[in-house]
């Protein structure tokens, strides 16, 4: 039995008037007609007494007003609750990220959790290494994808890794050490070396730069860049040799080569992070879904 039926039954009640009824319902009288027909033939029995000058409940219709008004009104309160549920259940995920390092596991990532969870709302937010953890720690966003290169920085969070990532030298095709399959840093004590920025790239440049710290280093060879895509730049126009995490290979051409360096030292976690005892469950349900995107 149809709701939408039921409820020009009740409206046809109250004028007893096909005409005026099928007006207020912006249908034709006889589209109105055929549903009150149809509507009789499933109860069994006539409901309207109609003819030239009148129409009229029957007796039975009468009763049936009173049962068809109570269902449409505890279906419309049904539906008023089920509805109220769901924007109960609406929640908010704010994600900071950094782009180079997530993008290829985050698109795929938001289709998914979007298809799974609907009623979820995303606010996807790009951020900085060293500026995430104090937009974590400031409810600004609610997890965040970054970089695990400082232990303490994040030691108030729950944490999830990701992948590994390591540190690279990009190079021109055009220098011999392109053909290398990885590489040491004593291979570039005569090389121009483009370090990124302390105070730029804060974490990320101590890191770097500490971990590659040699006193074989010409002092007048060191350059720092403030720019990873300008380090680039100048690498491909083999202007020197730019230390940049791996992820970024994907942004070179051909003319330029990413070398791994040896050993464990060089290579850093990227992760996903949050706010110890935070009981949002979205945060949980997206981390599983990177998970997912992970292989």
């Amino acid at each position: 039995m149809r709701i939408d039926i039921l409820r020009e039954f009740i409206i046809l009640s109250k004028n007893l008037n096909f005409s005026e009824t099928a007006k207020q319902l912006y249908i034709t009288q006889s589209v109105l007609s055929k549903h009150i027909i149809s509507l009789e033939q499933e109860v069994g029995t006539a409901l309207l007494r109609r003819n030239y000058h009148k129409v009229e409940l029957t007796d039975v219709g009468k009763l049936f007003l009173i049962e068809a008004t109570e269902i449409v009104n505890r279906y419309d309160e049904g539906m008023k609750k089920v509805k109220m549920s769901i924007n109960s259940f609406e929640k908010e995920l704010k994600i900071g990220y950094l782009y180079e390092h997530t993008k290829n596991i985050l698109v795929p990532s938001v289709h998914l959790f979007k298809r799974n969870f609907p009623n979820t709302k995303l606010s996807l937010i790009a951020g900085l290494y060293e500026t995430l953890p104090r937009q974590l720690k400031n409810k600004d966003v609610d997890l965040i994808l970054t970089l695990n290169l400082d232990k303490d920085m994040l030691s108030w969070c729950d944490t999830y890794p990701l992948y590994r990532d390591t540190l690279c030298a990009a190079v021109c095709k055009s220098n011999p050490l392109s053909k290398r399959k990885n590489i040491s840093s004593h291979d570039l004590t005569s090389e121009k070396i483009l370090l990124p920025s302390n105070e730029i790239f804060n974490g990320y440049g101590i890191f770097t730069n500490t971990i590659l710290n040699s006193e074989d280093f010409q002092k007048n060879k060191v350059f720092k860049y403030e720019c990873i895509y300008s380090a680039l730049l100048m690498a491909e126009a083999d202007q020197g040799i730019a230390i940049i995490p791996e992820m970024f290979q994907a942004s070179r051409n051909n003319n330029i080569c990413f070398i791994p360096f040896e050993g464990t030292q060089y290579s850093f976690d990227v992760i996903a992070a949050w706010r110890k005892n935070e009981n949002n469950s979205s945060i949980k349900n997206f981390v599983e879904t990177l998970s997912l995107n992970l292989n």
